[in-house]
């Protein structure tokens, strides 16, 4: 038997720092837990996610020989920079000649139109001088007509008086034959007028005194002016053609962006539509996320995104959510499985989440990097529910 004198056991200062070293360790491991716990609740993480760019095809209008590519992948291009030239020679000739040929439409037309400004002031003369003639017909007709008047008056008087032996029979045959001469010098006056009135009818029609004018008709030369401006609208027509074809045989870069890979090599054969070469624009990035569909419900546009590249983990990056997917990811399978047997087994799917790039070393990463994404879902609020 012990004594009841025995002293009561006492902990010794290392049990006491063991003690302690384990309560501080499960205080750690709770909030570890803890702070997991918390994290799992308030975010949304996935690895399945890649870096994504839009990846632009440079393909060629036309169909040649490459005839100039030096361009090697991770190059970069400014929009509008040559990517390939194709052989030319040919093309060119033909727009030399297609140049030669607008400027002899253009000289033709001008021709025509210095001719049409000729004919007109030449026919405004022709019109001018038949109408002074004609109204000068007309005046000696007036003239005539006067003098017929007074010749028939004078004679019916001198006829009148000879009756009562006032005058003279001489004086009375000389108001009679003077009487006869002022008709016929009226009708010669009547004849002038209409043959100055047909001479003006005729000059609208490019007749001048009876004689053809030198120059058509200024109608006529508006049809001729007309017809070389049709011909030099068609000539300037292939000239453009033909310029534009030689500059589709220099292919452009479409944007501002890296090569990210090139399909063809110099001195090959392209086809029309045949693929040169593929680049993106490193400054439009993002990154897809496939995300559980038992998360999705709890995403929602602008929530922020840790993202962690793979390729650089000492790099921070974040962004936010602009696009959530509406769609399964395995809708685009190439072989989908329509399980058409009676055994079924439920396989969560993946919904693509789009994930725009807010900050980070974005120059550093390119298109098909693997990354990691942490979505904070804490300030989420609920769906309504549909009623």
């Amino acid at each position: 038997m012990t004594s009841s004198n025995t002293p009561p056991r006492r902990f010794t200062t290392k049990a006491k720092y063991k003690l302690a070293g384990v309560a501080i360790v499960l205080l750690l491991v709770l909030l570890w837990g803890a702070r997991a716990i918390y994290h799992g609740m308030t975010h949304v993480s996935a690895q399945d996610a890649r870096v994504m760019a839009s990846q632009v095809t440079v393909s060629s209008r036309l169909s040649g020989w490459v005839t100039g590519f030096s361009i090697v992948e991770g190059d970069r291009l400014a929009e509008g920079d040559t990517v390939a030239r194709f052989y030319s020679e040919p093309d060119e000739q033909q727009l030399a000649t297609l140049k030669a040929g607008v400027a002899a439409m253009q000289a033709r037309r001008d021709y025509e139109q210095a001719r049409l400004e000729l004919a007109e002031k030449q026919f405004q003369g022709g019109l001018n001088i038949t109408n002074q003639e004609l109204e000068s017909s007309k005046a000696a007709e007036a003239a005539a007509k006067a003098r017929l008047v007074q010749a028939r008056k004078d004679y019916q008087r001198s006829d009148a008086l000879l009756d009562k032996h006032s005058v003279s029979q001489q004086q009375r045959d000389e108001d009679y034959y003077t009487y006869l001469a002022a008709q016929a010098e009226y009708h010669q006056a009547q004849q002038e007028v209409a043959v100055s009135q047909a001479q003006a009818d005729n000059a609208h029609v490019g007749f001048l005194n009876g004689a053809q004018m030198p120059l058509p008709n200024p109608s006529v030369m508006r049809i001729q002016l007309e017809i070389a401006e049709q011909e030099l609208a068609q000539a300037r027509a292939r000239l453009a053609e033909a310029k534009l074809r030689i500059a589709d045989l220099q292919v452009p870069s479409p944007i501002d962006g890296v090569v990210n890979k090139t399909l063809i090599d110099e001195g090959e054969y392209v086809s029309a539509g045949q693929p040169i070469l593929m680049m993106h624009d490193p400054d439009k990035l993002w990154v897809e996320a496939n995300i559980k569909e038992t998360d999705i419900a709890e995403l929602r546009a602008g929530q922020p995104v840790a993202i962690s590249v793979d390729a650089y983990p000492d790099a921070t990056f974040a962004g936010h959510v602009s696009v959530i997917g509406r769609a399964a990811t395995s809708q685009f399978a190439l072989l989908p499985n329509p399980n058409p047997s009676g055994n079924f087994t439920k396989i969560t799917q993946r919904i693509p989440v789009r994930i725009a790039l807010d900050d980070g070393p974005t120059e550093l990463i390119g298109p098909g990097m693997m990354v990691e994404v942490d979505i904070d879902v804490s300030g989420a609020t609920p769906r309504p529910s549909a009623s």
